[in-house]
């Protein structure tokens, strides 16, 4: 797998884990107990780690191909503008 797909990854895995979470604790009244609660928390801990480690490591990546030509200023650089007639 390269960079960018496993921190697509971390961060879809993330983003489920709190949306997970919300609709767990909205429904549960005396959630989370003890148990659960640490486990979230380590579970939390590891995909934010995994999440800031290969978005760190995937911006030094591209930073190395700008500097060796391999990629142009961005993605953005390379869209075309949208031209809209001014008549219908």
């Amino acid at each position: 797998m390269d960079l960018q797909t496993t921190f697509i990854i971390f961060g879809i895995c993330l983003a489920l884990l709190a949306v997970l979470t919300t609709l767990v604790g909205m429904r549960t009244p005396d959630f989370p107990s003890k148990g659960v609660l640490a486990g979230l928390l380590i579970v939390g801990v590891f995909l934010v780690a995994g999440t800031t480690t290969f978005a760190v490591k995937l911006a030094q990546h591209e930073q190395e191909q700008r500097e060796h030509g391999e990629l142009a200023g961005g993605e953005e650089a390379s869209v075309q503008p949208v031209v809209v007639p001014s008549r219908l």
